[in-house]
């Protein structure tokens, strides 16, 4: 059971894995963040109940939930490098769009004046 488990692991495409589970995220317009230009990457993904941190260097993959964490031996090829640059560019472009769908939210959400009863007669 042990051996068929870990063939189980190695057997997934968790660079497929982690891309879903961002577009899932960016879905429910959850906090991500990333960090790093280059490998090793730090993805973290926040709603009110999970945090959970993804680190991808070159050798292998690491998450970690609220819950457990579990580190894949997994040798990235160039594809995979490539695909994880463009999500990390994703969550860049999520993030700069959150920052300003939030800023114009505020500024239209600015408190109405309210009307002096000496005023009154001026909206006519």
């Amino acid at each position: 059971m042990k051996n068929k488990l870990k063939k189980t692991i190695m057997e997934k495409n968790w660079i497929e894995k982690i891309k879903e589970a961002v577009r899932v995220a960016m879905n429910k317009g959850l906090n991500i963040q990333k960090s790093g230009g280059g490998f090793p990457y730090t993805i973290s993904i926040k709603d009110q109940k999970n945090l959970i941190y993804i680190f991808i260097s070159k050798e292998g993959i690491f998450i970690n939930t609220s819950n457990g964490y579990i580190h894949i031996n997994h040798s990235l090829t160039d594809r995979e490098e490539l695909e994880i640059q463009a999500l990390t560019l994703s969550i860049k472009e999520y993030n700069e769009d959150m920052a300003i769908s939030e800023f114009e939210e505020f500024i239209s959400n600015k408190k109405e004046d309210i009307t002096d009863i000496n005023n009154l007669d001026d909206d006519d």
